[in-house]
């Protein structure tokens, strides 16, 4: 939130943190990435995520808590485009104050993989739609629909796979926050053995405080278990870096498709 944590409402202050450390509800294309894959599901194959982020930041002695869980379901319409739809359940909390819970902002989005050069490079496009379903007094939504779009690089070669986003949200929203932001990040995977894969991902993106320069920026590390080929389970750690506050998630994660 735009508001100085040095003068914050008891209600907004673990939103603030949060948002001033760069955390922001995501669905999350393979958790524990932030990064998205151009790859899609083929047509009539649905995917089931659920997994679940736990956040702590810290700034001038205060410390602030997120807790989410997501779950996602997408479904491919055809070979080149999923429709998706996230619903994440949140609570907010730090010392001393309230802790505040409940049904976030609601992403519905879409992704069309336009092209594939059929020797490992492929790119998409990924629209999304934020909808006000969380309560902005609360912390846990924006108040009003927001809008994103996302350009997404995905080179395989052997072992690696090398993923590429960049992307800009117009972040209508009722927090005096900033209305137009921008994300860019980049991930590599590296195929461990059939079963692990590691991954890692860095990003950066415009802060939502208005009344501040601020660049968000973060780093992730994780690995991915291959169960078989219906279902994946993963752990990762981020963290954010450079200027205060700092911020430390965990998050584990389980993938099905059928």
């Amino acid at each position: 939130m735009s508001i100085p944590i040095t003068f914050i409402l008891p209600r907004g202050a673990v939103a603030a943190l949060l948002l001033l450390a760069g955390f922001t509800p995501s669905a999350y294309a393979a958790h524990p990435l932030i990064s998205d894959d151009s790859g899609t599901q083929g047509a009539g194959i649905w995917q089931l995520e659920v997994n679940t982020d736990h956040t702590r930041t810290r700034d001038d002695g205060q410390t602030a808590w997120a807790r989410q869980l997501n779950t996602t379901l997408t479904r491919g319409v055809t070979d080149e485009l999923d429709v998706a739809a996230n619903v994440p359940l949140q609570r907010n909390s730090a010392s001393g104050e309230p802790a505040q819970s409940g049904v976030a902002d609601v992403t519905v989005q879409a992704k069309w993989r336009f092209y594939d050069n059929k020797q490992g490079w492929s790119l998409a496009l990924r629209p999304a739609v934020t909808l006000p379903t969380g309560s902005d007094s609360k912390g846990l939504g924006n108040g009003r629909a927001t809008a994103a779009a996302t350009l997404i690089s995905t080179l395989e070669a052997g072992d690696w796979t090398w993923l590429a986003n960049a992307g800009y949200t117009f972040n209508d929203n009722r927090l005096g926050d900033r209305k137009h932001l921008w994300a860019a990040s980049t991930a590599l995977l590296y195929k461990l053995t059939e079963q692990w894969s590691l991954v890692a991902d860095v990003g950066a993106s415009r802060g939502t405080d208005a009344s501040a320069s601020r660049t968000n920026k973060f780093a992730v590390l994780g690995t991915i278990y291959h169960l078989n080929d219906k279902t994946d389970l993963d752990i990762g750690w981020r963290r954010s870096l450079g200027a205060k506050p700092v911020s430390n998630t965990v998050g584990v994660g389980l993938t099905l498709r059928w």
